[in-house]
């Protein structure tokens, strides 16, 4: 075979377009010829010049081809298909080559609305991609960052529709006829389902078409009777993301527009559904898809069908943006599906699908405004996390203490003159005595990223002391942050130590830590250590028994040396939260007008107390006689039976507890004299009833007394339980037997 024979040949294919009206417009697409094989491969493509030509070089055959040409929009996708052309209104033709033909030509031209709807059907799309965290009670959003978030468009009903089967329509058909309560739980949270009310009305003379007697259950019956989240509207179908909702929350995680409430829309497809064919009722469906969604969602979730329209990643605070082109033509707004994935496991291992909830069509966004923003919630446990980054108002150069751990710091009453100054109020007054801190406290501060870059300030100390006076004593506990990075294909997870280390001449002090690691991004798998800027172990360093009572707390600044810093002259600034939800923007005060700032310090005061609380009950008494302790039974007189008095304790040596005092007959809680959540105060208790209330009509009763007294105490993220106490005794009422 010769050299020439061997040479591949090549066919070129000239592709002419012409826009019409675009002369002068003030913004023109950026058109493009692509080339596709009869089976749907890309050959080639090439953006058109000025004068509107491309030339595209195809391989020649031996055989003549058909090859597909289109001309549309400039796809940014790592895989061109046809299908993703034509739904964005790429004109195309069909061209032969073949031996008679190698220089082949295809000519087009594109009216204005299909050229302008390749700008005007851009949907941008935004959202954040978070993972809740609950340490010690208390729910955190975490960002997931460096995750793959794909972007899905669900087939529009007015396509989905029309390819159900006639049994699945029929199936609708006998739902809406005769609604039933949706089996508890429902499979997804938050949908409100509509009402539709079985006596079938006109939706002209709203006569009655079934007047007859009702079953019992039926009537004004919901689809799902479940209730409904907070501010829901039983109207509201479309614009609806069934995730939970987060603690606090009253925001829809798919914040949509809700069409107007028809009240007679109900009656209508109703109407239709017992008057019409399967043909007509099916565009009912269509026309009527406010209401169909939730039902085909329940009862038919895989009738769904989906595209890929975009891909993007997530940033280290969890946020993605892309878009798409939502296509010509299209009198939806589009359907939105997410999925999330996450490098976890190390090459070859894929990527990890962390977000993808199901059923999809009862987890999609319908009905998506472009631009606006989606939330995300993902459970998966592998899921890795960032920093949260939570703006901060504040003036340049900051230093913001923001909290005992999750406890925000202004609800710790700072006035002096205040008696609970140092307790963790329940209100900004601190008109209302709050709880001691106690066990190991995680203090949390943030710094300005400027401290490091432009004042060279790198380092950070915290040291404690009994009362307002005497020397302070740095805390040395270690604390670190975490981040990842990829090594290869393996994701790596790295520790970096802030502290203690010896600057200079200083010892005991903490790295601020910069904005990002020296590789990779910040990580959060244990977020109680992760936020943890120093740590005072208050249960190890303070005997309970006497060491109790207000500590303060002192952070200072040094530079890269070890030396001190004056803040004045650094222009710094320390603040704390003006807000109690750290969930978006925070806005701040300043420290120094509440007087929390001395010199070069800022000085923080908190109320510590370890001490335990102790519980117990004595015997019960009838008429002035105790019970045995063996076996606890105390005799009435049928006659005159008197009283019955139970005395217990329930304390804490400085009263930072709350009491709950249950007596049960059998199983049944009588009150009185049971109480709940009352302070312990002086710590003894006493109640007195009489024997036939206790016995409530029976002859012999057993009863059982509990005791139990909680403690305050709060670390920061939540009480410490383990200064509780407890007590339970047992008694008999029996009349009193003749001795032999």
């Amino acid at each position: 075979m010769s050299t020439k024979d061997r040479e591949q040949k090549y066919v070129n294919l000239t592709v002419r377009a012409e826009l019409l009206e675009s002369q002068g417009a003030e913004k023109v697409p950026k058109t493009v010829a692509y080339a596709f094989s009869s089976g749907g491969r890309l050959l080639a493509s090439q953006p058109l010049d000025e004068k509107g030509n491309a030339s595209l070089q195809l391989p020649a055959k031996n055989t003549a081809q058909r090859v597909r040409v289109l001309v549309g929009p400039e796809v940014d996708a790592k895989e061109i298909t046809v299908a993703d052309l034509t739904r964005r209104s790429a004109q195309e033709q069909f061209v032969r080559i073949d031996a008679n033909n190698l220089r082949p030509a295809a000519s087009f031209t594109i009216l204005p609305n299909s050229w302008l709807c390749w700008l005007q059907s851009l949907c941008f799309v935004q959202g954040r991609l978070v993972k809740a965290v609950t340490t010690g009670g208390v729910q955190v959003d975490m960002p997931v960052n460096n995750a793959i978030v794909e972007v899905y468009e669900v087939d529009p009903f007015y396509i989905l529709i029309p390819r159900l089967p006639d049994y699945v329509i029929e199936g609708l058909r006998e739902i809406i006829l005769n609604p039933i309560p949706m089996p508890d739980p429902p499979p997804f949270r938050g949908i409100p389902f509509p009402v539709l009310d079985p006596v079938l009305t006109d939706p002209i003379s709203r006569v009655a078409l079934n007047p007859q007697p009702l079953p019992p259950g039926f009537g004004r019956v919901a689809l799902n009777p479940q209730p409904l989240p907070p501010k829901t509207n039983i109207a509201s179908l479309v614009g609806f993301d069934p995730q939970p909702e987060p603690p606090g929350s009253r925001v829809a995680f798919n914040p949509q527009p809700d069409p107007p409430h028809d009240p007679l829309r109900s009656s209508q497809l109703q109407f239709l559904a017992r008057t019409t064919s399967t043909f007509h009722f099916r565009q009912s469906l269509i026309d009527n898809m406010v209401l169909v969604r939730p039902l085909l969602c329940y009862f038919y979730p895989t009738f769904v069908t989906m595209q890929l329209v975009a891909t993007t990643t997530t940033d280290d605070c969890g946020h993605f943006q892309t878009f798409f082109f939502n296509g010509c033509g299209n009198p939806d707004k589009p359907d939105l599906y997410f999925k999330a994935k996450q490098r976890i496991l190390p090459f070859p291992f894929p990527l990890t699908t962390i977000y993808a909830p199901t059923p999809i069509a009862c987890h999609t966004h319908w009905n998506y405004i472009c631009g606006s923003e989606v939330k995300l919630h993902t459970t998966h446990p592998w899921a890795l996390t960032s920093q949260p980054c939570q703006p901060i108002i504040a003036p340049n150069n900051w230093v913001l203490f923001m909290a005992v751990g999750n406890y925000p710091i202004q609800l710790v009453q700072q006035d002096s003159t205040q008696a609970d100054h140092g307790l963790a109020t329940d209100a900004r007054s601190g008109a209302q005595v709050g709880s001691p801190f106690g066990g190991l406290l995680r203090f949390r501060v943030e710094f300005d990223n400027s401290l490091r870059d432009d004042l060279n300030v790198k380092y950070y100390q915290m040291s404690y002391r009994k009362g307002t006076s005497g020397a302070f004593i740095p805390l040395t506990m270690e604390v670190h942050r975490h981040y990842t990075h990829e090594v290869g294909d393996d994701l790596v997870l790295e520790v970096f130590p802030l502290g203690p280390q010896v600057v200079g001449t200083t010892a005991n002090l903490f790295e601020i830590p910069p904005a990002l690691p020296p590789i990779g991004q910040w990580s959060f798998p244990d977020l109680t250590e992760d936020l943890t800027s120093a740590k005072f172990p208050t249960h190890t360093l303070l005997p309970a028994t006497t060491e109790f009572g207000k500590y303060q707390v002192k952070l200072d600044l040094f530079d890269d040396t070890g030396a001190p810093v004056d803040i004045t002259a650094k222009g710094i600034k320390y603040r704390i939260p003006d807000s109690l939800d750290f969930s978006g923007d925070i806005e701040t005060e300043d420290a120094a007008t509440l007087g929390l700032v001395d010199g070069n310090s800022m000085i923080v005061t908190i109320f510590v107390d370890n001490n335990v609380c102790s519980a117990g009950i004595d015997a019960p008494t009838l008429n002035g006689v105790p019970a045995g302790d063996n076996c606890g039974v105390l005799e009435y007189d049928p006659d005159a039976p008197g009283s019955v008095q139970m005395n217990y304790t329930a304390s804490h040596p400085h009263g930072f507890a709350k009491h709950n005092f249950h007596l049960y007959r059998g199983v049944n809680l009588l009150t009185p004299p049971s109480v709940s959540d009352v302070p312990v105060g002086a710590g003894s208790f006493s109640s007195t009833q009489t024997v036939n209330y206790l016995l409530g009509g029976c002859n012999i009763a057993g009863f059982s007394e509990n005791v139990y007294a909680a403690a305050m105490a709060t670390d920061g993220w939540g009480r410490l339980s383990g200064y509780d106490a407890g007590a339970v005794r047992a008694f008999v009422l029996a009349p009193e037997t003749d001795e032999a």
